[in-house]
Parts: C-alpha cells; structure tokens; sequence
C-alpha cells in the first residue's frame, strides 16, 4: 500500500495547527518509517482562496 495519504486540519483549515505540532506529527510518521511531506494546499470548498497546511505520507 503505497499510495499517498493526506492529514489535513478539521473545520477547513478554522482549527490552525502551529508549526511545532505539524513538526511533531510528521516526526511520528517518520519514525514509524513513512515518508513524509508537510504540504501547503488550498482549502476544499472555500470560494475567497485560503489555503491550509497539510501532511502527505506514505510507506
């Protein structure tokens, strides 16, 4: 199972994650030995353009 996956904030994008705990999420996910990538991606179903920070894995 290679395919990418992606963890994004709840409540598109209104519950900001601060860098430290993007940080510590993506550490995790390496550790457990997934490749990691802290992405920047516009926010789905938003009209005025916001975008959100995201973490794309996989094995």
């Amino acid at each position: 199972m290679n395919e990418l996956r992606v963890i994004r904030n709840i409540r598109g994008g209104s519950a900001k994650w601060n860098e430290e705990g993007r940080l510590e999420l993506a550490n995790l996910l390496v550790k457990a030995g997934y490749e990691v990538k802290i992405d920047y991606r516009p926010v789905p179903n938003d009209t005025k353009g916001k975008k959100e920070y995201v973490i794309c894995f996989k094995e």
